[in-house]
């Protein structure tokens, strides 16, 4: 068997599958064809025609898939391990995948076990996945009799590769009409929702409602491919939470099992429409948890300066943030002044830290009222910022409707930051503080901005980076020097610095992928990779190493943890070489 994938955005993928000839696209869907029920035109790939389905336990058959012996769910462990055990020695290119017994890892496609019954409750679907998914890592999965048009997009977001069309079959049989987005009863329409050829003609049959719903589920694929070649598959699967409780329970049970998402989300990525369902999503919680773990202020900082957000991303291209930049370039100390942004769903974005995604990147609906969740996310990261970053003085510059938080701070706002009152009082507050400090000179300030950026972007493995080092450019277009050797640069359309050989080599292992021996002039891939570091995300700066010898620099095309494990498939895309 052969197996790539060749796209990765947010936690879809698409890339195909290769079993004996049979080329498989991922993600895909394998449709059911028999003597009685023909499969549609476009079938690339048919179950019990190219794919043969398995027998029973009882009545084995020796197609491609193995006997599926059908147990419940809550059966005892005991039974479980035995028939993963039984699994595991007729497992061929196939093998049964129970959530709750052993798995080896191999080079399979793996079928989820109980997958019928397990859809009908959210929390054991999320568990069972998520266990699968520990247990065989990044290789294909494939769950059969569940997949409809309108819940393929949870599927898939899930980390389901493979379904087929057996539900839908089954569903037909009851006279269902299928959208995209739900299902209904056919004598129930009045009028179809549907130009198809088979909706033109008329549903007569069950032939021709299969045909339209195939139709439909195809579209519904053809819709998820390109969400995942533009990162937005998120979007889809959150309107459908909007319209199904059992999709939207699906999708918060998985955003409560953040680690799973968050090793699989890239750390760069396109616009995010934000929902009521996004506040615990990878990439948000991932940033808030940065600014918590990794993030300290500039350490020369004395006076915290609280702004609004604004719907224009990055924040400093907004009308009303040009207002704010104004009053400060007024300000001949104005180095001593620490901008940090309030905002939902990200809590707190520092000024420096405002490109990095997805700070530039999301859209929210802003009428001036805010959730309860929202109130206490931003109130407890506001506490946790300021017990671990201590200013002199804050200054809150926020508007009414964020009179909710709870902060020892002098007010300059008169509810509209940027009534002119309000700009004067803040131009006038500003002069007389910061008259009271050292001046700050702006190359000590660009220091300070590039260490708590490079901290946020790397972690621990920024620690030392800038020793030697000195900071050109205004801000944000960063470039660290070290002597007359460009170390980095900071790419605000990326959100991140992109480093030089020299610069891969002030990082630390945890960025690090180590290769064979040979020198990657275009492309690592997994192939090629002896190891990587945990902390790297699809997205990442990674230095790439043979043994002790720095080979090259580029960015990271899968995450560490799927580099060790996959053998096809770009791992890194090189940017410079020795």
């Amino acid at each position: 068997m052969k197996f790539e994938i060749e796209k990765r955005s947010e936690l879809g993928r698409k890339g195909w599958i290769e079993v004996d000839g049979k080329r498989i696209e991922v993600p895909g869907i394998l449709w059911y064809a028999s003597s009685r029920i023909p499969p549609p035109s476009f079938a690339n790939v048919t179950l019990r025609g190219d794919i043969k389905a398995g027998g029973s336990f009882f009545y084995p058959s020796d197609g491609d898939l193995p006997p599926l012996l059908n147990y419940p769910y809550f059966f005892p462990d005991p039974f479980h391990e035995l028939v993963g055990t039984w699994n595991e020695k007729n497992a061929g290119e196939f093998y049964i995948a129970d959530a709750r017994a052993k798995i080896s890892k191999g080079e399979k496609i793996y079928i989820m076990q109980n997958a019928i019954e397990l859809y009908a409750n959210p929390r054991n679907f999320v568990d069972a996945i998520i266990a699968i998914r520990n247990k065989i890592g990044y290789k294909p999965l494939y769950a059969p009799g569940i997949a409809l048009p309108y819940n393929l997009p949870i599927l898939i977001y899930a980390g389901v590769d493979i379904v087929d069309s057996i539900a839908i079959i089954l569903k037909t049989r009851k006279r269902i009409y299928f959208t995209g987005e739900a299902e209904y009863r056919l004598d129930e329409i009045h009028e179809l929702p549907c130009s198809c050829k088979y909706c033109r003609k008329g549903l007569k049959d069950f032939e021709s409602l299969l045909m339209h719903n195939y139709e439909v589920m195809k579209n519904e694929l053809i819709r998820i491919r390109e969400a995942i070649e533009y990162g937005n598959l998120r979007s889809i699967v959150e309107a459908r939470a909007a319209m199904h409780p059992h999709i939207a329970s699906i999708l918060r049970l998985l955003d409560a099992h953040h680690e799973y998402g968050e090793k699989r989300w890239p750390v760069s990525g396109n616009k995010m429409a934000v929902s009521c369902y996004s506040m615990d999503s990878p990439p948000i919680r991932r940033f808030r948890e940065r600014i918590s773990k990794r993030y300290t202020k500039p350490k020369l900082t004395k006076i915290l300066l609280l702004l609004p957000c604004s719907s224009k991303k990055p924040y400093l291209q907004s009308k009303s943030h040009s207002f704010f930049r104004k009053v400060l370039n007024k300000i001949s100390n104005r180095n001593i002044v620490h901008e940090v942004i309030l905002t939902s769903p990200l809590g707190i974005v520092p000024r420096e830290l405002e490109n990095f995604y997805p700070a530039a990147h999301y859209d929210i609906s802003t009428i001036g009222k805010w959730s309860r969740d929202e109130k206490e996310m931003l109130q407890d990261m506001l506490d946790e910022f300021l017990k671990k970053n201590k200013y002199d003085v804050i200054i809150n510059h926020l508007p009414a409707d964020m009179n909710f938080l709870d902060v020892d701070a002098i007010s300059t706002s008169d509810g509209r930051p940027t009534s002119d009152e309000s700009l004067k009082k803040l131009e006038k507050t500003l002069a007389e503080l910061t008259e009271e400090y050292e001046y700050i000179y702006p190359s000590w300030r660009r220091r300070d901005d590039a260490e708590a950026m490079l901290s946020f972007q790397f972690g621990d493995a920024a620690n030392g980076f800038l020793d030697g080092c000195n900071i050109k450019g205004k801000f944000p277009d960063y470039k660290i020097y070290c002597g007359d050797k460009q170390v980095a640069v900071y790419v605000a359309k990326r959100g991140m610095f992109s480093l030089t050989l020299p610069g891969a080599k002030r990082i630390g292992e945890d960025y690090r992928v180590e290769i064979d021996d040979f020198v990657p002039k275009g492309s690592v891939f997994a192939a090629g990779v002896k190891n990587a570091g945990s902390a790297i995300r699809a997205g990442d700066e990674v230095a790439v190493y043979f043994g002790d010898e720095l080979r090259g620099v580029g960015v990271a095309k899968m995450n560490g943890e799927e580099m060790i494990e996959s053998r096809r498939g770009e791992a890194v895309k090189i940017r410079h070489h020795i």
